[in-house]
């Protein structure tokens, strides 16, 4: 990536002359020099504040004389002043003037709307969202998008939890190519959906908390109790919030602070207001794994097909990317899916028979495009940690004893690395002592200084790598300058948000462990087994996370919300006992 990195090199120089030698260091045509410039900042002028006084009484003066002039002689008749706007304002001003007037009548004739939209059924309600959504995506023009928002809108008004689900497939969805452009900017499926539902949410919350008031019923929505964890979540939103103040690229930080942060965050605080059903909760969860069907699908076909879009690594060896950039994002996501999979095929009750065909079905298109994504941290790290853990519970939900099978699996895989490394297209894509295992740990030891140089609220959102490749990275790592994260859990939260980042995010993890484990011994059914994927989910992402991304991509955090918002509504519906199925 070409950029013109400015590094101040002397500040608050007395007046006069100064010599500045500038030796060459590193160079290798990474880091040119392009130029440098001097500036002098005069004293500041006495009479500034004074003048910034008159200026106020003036500005104060003039308001006062405005108020006494007859308007209503000089304003310009609006007809014509509407003719003068672009096509683009007109429409903008037409379609703001249409929601005023549809949230007027909303509250007037949603009763009825409301009572024709039930009458579908769910499997009704369902294909319509789904239609319009697929209508706003795929359409080419301006105003059939404009109105198949506004109908998705309404739909999801009546059912937030569709919403939910709706988004719930679209994680994977946030990658540029799938973006969609709106007014000269670019939206992915992913926020354009989570910001429809988060305002439906809102105006039924408020409509509800009106016709409450009026019947003296309870609201449709209501705000639930907070509890810790929903204190925790706002604590790590305001320390990525104060993170703005003190980093470098604003422009890049705002972008992740958007798509990482807020509309994940959004996410959560909308299945908390929404309190999904026991039937809901398992669609938003069916519809995640819908996501994940997609992303292995697609990239099935890449290497069914032989598509140019498969990537080449070491050897000639052809690795799946999907919808993503890098095979990695692939491994990543797909890790986070398999073990829920394994969870409800070898746990789930008798009330999933009828589904763990399909399940397996999907487990197995979702484990062979993870292992042709050759992914180390997925394939070494992150499912053999998740899946010892489910494998676990399986043999102690029969009786059985785990280790001696662990012993068996461990002997096994040592063998099978060894004879992988004998196939020279994944020699050199997995042995450990290779030149990528050599940069990992130059980019540690950079990352760790990274974060000592700002301790309490790091080098920003998304800039990382502008910061490494600028000043942080060493000597010997110079033939990978373009590295955006330090490839490990603890050291991505340090040097993005420092040390109270660390501590936020880490009480995040925490409390999603401690929800988990209160799940787990008090549900059972498939909602037991499915604690026990989401368990194994997590030690995926802590053990992957060791070496590649933790939650600092969109899905990534998005299904991390997930999680918590999950985890968190069945710790709230555990009165229940075992009546939960």
């Amino acid at each position: 990536i070409d950029e013109i990195i400015i590094e101040p090199v002397a500040t608050n120089l007395t007046p006069g002359v100064h010599t500045a030698e500038i030796v060459a260091s590193r160079g290798w045509d990474q880091w040119a020099l392009n130029g440098f410039s001097v500036g002098y900042t005069p004293p500041q002028n006495r009479l500034s504040g004074p003048l910034q006084l008159v200026g106020g009484m003036l500005l104060v003066l003039s308001l006062v004389m405005m108020t006494q002039v007859e308007w209503h002689k000089i304003r310009p008749p609006f007809g014509s002043w509407f003719e003068q706007l672009s096509n683009q304002r007109q429409l903008l001003f037409t379609g703001a003037t249409a929601v005023i007037v549809a949230l007027s009548g909303w509250l007037t004739w949603g009763e009825q709307a409301s009572g024709i939209y039930r009458r579908l059924g769910e499997t009704g309600q369902l294909t319509l969202t789904a239609a319009v959504a697929s209508l706003f995506y795929v359409t080419p023009t301006l105003y059939i998008y404009v109105i198949a928002l506004v109908i998705l809108f309404g739909l999801i008004y009546f059912r937030p939890s569709w919403g939910l689900a709706l988004v719930a497939v679209c994680f994977p969805l946030y990658v540029p190519p799938l973006a969609k452009p709106i007014l000269n900017y670019r939206f992915s499926p992913t926020e354009v959906f989570m910001l429809v539902t988060f305002a439906a949410v809102l105006l039924r919350t408020y409509a509800g908390r009106l016709q409450g008031v009026k019947e003296r019923q309870e609201p449709l929505i209501s705000m639930p109790k907070l509890l810790r964890v929903d204190w925790l979540v706002l604590l790590f939103t305001a320390v990525a919030t104060a993170s703005l103040f003190v980093t470098d690229r604003l422009d890049v930080a705002t972008n992740e602070y958007r798509v990482v942060i807020i509309e994940p965050v959004l996410f959560y605080i909308t299945m908390r207001l929404v309190k999904p059903s026991k039937a809901e909760l398992w669609l938003i969860f069916e519809a995640f794994l819908l996501g994940g069907i997609l992303v292995a699908g697609y990239g099935f076909w890449q290497y069914a097909s032989g598509s140019d879009e498969l990537i080449t690594a070491e050897g000639g060896l052809l690795r799946i990317r999907s919808f993503y950039g890098s095979p990695n994002n692939v491994g990543l996501y797909l890790g986070r899916i398999l073990p829920l999979l394994t969870a409800l095929i070898l746990l789930g009750s008798s009330s999933l028979k009828k589904r763990k065909w399909s399940y397996s079905a999907i487990w197995l298109l979702t484990a062979v495009v993870t292992l042709l994504t050759f992914s180390r941290g997925a394939i070494l790290l992150g499912l053999p940690a998740a899946m010892l853990f489910v494998f676990w519970q399986w043999q102690k939900q029969n009786g059985r004893k785990t280790w001696p099978w662990v012993a068996v699996g461990g002997i096994t895989a040592v063998i099978g690395l060894i004879l992988l490394l004998q196939v020279p297209q994944l020699a050199g894509r997995f042995d450990l002592r290779g030149q990528t295992s050599f940069f990992r740990l130059a980019l540690w030891q950079a990352s760790w200084q990274m974060f000592l140089d700002h301790p309490w609220l790091g080098v920003g959102l998304d800039n990382f790598l502008y910061a490494y490749r600028g000043e942080y990275i060493l000597n010997a790592a110079w033939q990978e300058p373009d590295l955006n994260h330090p490839h490990n859990i603890f050291l991505d939260f340090a040097t993005r948000l420092g040390l109270l980042g660390l501590i936020s995010g880490g009480l995040l993890f925490i409390s999603l462990g401690q929800s988990l484990k209160a799940n787990l011994a008090k549900l059972d059914g498939k909602w037991w087994a499915l604690t026990v994927g989401m368990i194994g989910t997590l030690i995926d992402i802590l053990f992957h996370g060791l070496v590649d991304h933790s939650f600092f991509l969109v899905d990534l955090a998005f299904v991390f919300m997930w999680l918590l918002a999950t985890a968190v509504t069945l710790q709230e519906k555990r009165p229940l006992g075992n009546h939960v199925k």
